[in-house]
């Protein structure tokens, strides 16, 4: 018997978007780290967010904004086609500088393939009724649910999807390459977790998790980070932009390390602080 997948369940939902145009996706990590460090409770908190912006034209990807904030200043890069290839900016689309590879920022159809690895083992339906719409008063929309992987006559709005743990470490993986690292025997150990679906103008997946450890440098100390993840998916217009113009005087990348290392040092090599990058293999 096949089992229910959690790209089977996005794939019901994403059907009205269709494949073809243009389409927009927003992905939005969040950390945040505590770690007690007095017997009172008092903690250091450290907060991280990354929040990434992709169009696609056709599925090809046409424009994309990655933006960095935590304890330092904010770091945000852009990337554009440009002719036959690809160009960034660290200064919000003033300056181009060349791309010499084809920059991978989030990949969406591999995200949805992955997505149909991911073993589902019950979800919640949340369905719009035809006749509950067309009865309820001041054009609000009535809901009923519905458990198990089936509902009825109606349009899905949202659901609470239920993962093993397996399950879970394999979404995470889908997100970024080295995630699984998080239940290694000697690492932090998954505490908690929980995954959501949505659908309006746009489909939305999310899912938080939370992680328990110990402060490498005192043992006795407990640390806390707490995560969460939304990817959002959505069919929009055409935007007005400005063509890309290349200036020559900016170094060419190949690679995203390389732009977050300019980010680092300055864009135009001021001195730079704060966080740095993520590594390759995010979103």
């Amino acid at each position: 018997m096949p089992h229910l997948t959690l790209g089977a369940l996005y794939r019901e939902m994403r059907a009205g978007l269709g494949d073809a145009g243009r389409v927009r996706v927003t992905v939005e990590f969040q950390q945040l780290t505590v770690a007690a460090t007095t017997p009172e409770g008092a903690s250091d908190r450290g907060s991280l967010v990354l929040e990434t912006l992709v169009e696609y034209e056709d599925r090809v990807l046409d424009r994309a904004e990655v933006a960095l904030y935590g304890s330092g200043p904010a770091k945000r890069f852009m990337v554009g086609r440009h002719a036959t290839g690809y160009a960034y900016s660290v200064d919000g689309g003033d300056s181009w500088g060349r791309f010499t590879a084809n920059p991978r920022i989030f990949v969406l159809e591999e995200f949805e393939a992955e997505l149909g690895q991911v073993e589902v083992e019950d979800a919640t339906f949340e369905v719009r009724g035809s006749e509950g719409s067309e009865s309820a008063p001041g054009g609000s929309e009535s809901a009923t649910r519905e458990t198990h992987t089936n509902p009825s006559e109606g349009v899905v709005d949202a659901l609470d999807v239920t993962l093993d743990r397996e399950a879970f470490l394999r979404l995470l993986a889908v997100f970024a390459a080295d995630i699984d690292a998080s239940d290694d025997p000697g690492g932090p150990s998954l505490s908690a977790f929980s995954v959501s679906m949505e659908a309006a103008e746009d489909i939305s997946l999310q899912y938080w998790w939370s992680l328990s450890d110990s402060v490498p440098t005192a043992p006795a100390v407990p640390l806390k980070v707490r995560c969460s993840v939304s990817i959002r998916v959505g069919a929009v217009n055409p935007p007005e932009l400005s063509p890309v113009r290349l200036d020559e005087s900016l170094p060419d990348v190949g690679h995203l390390d390389e732009v977050w290392g300019l980010l680092r040092r300055g864009a135009l090599g001021r001195d730079a602080s704060g966080d740095e990058g993520p590594a390759a293999g995010g979103p």
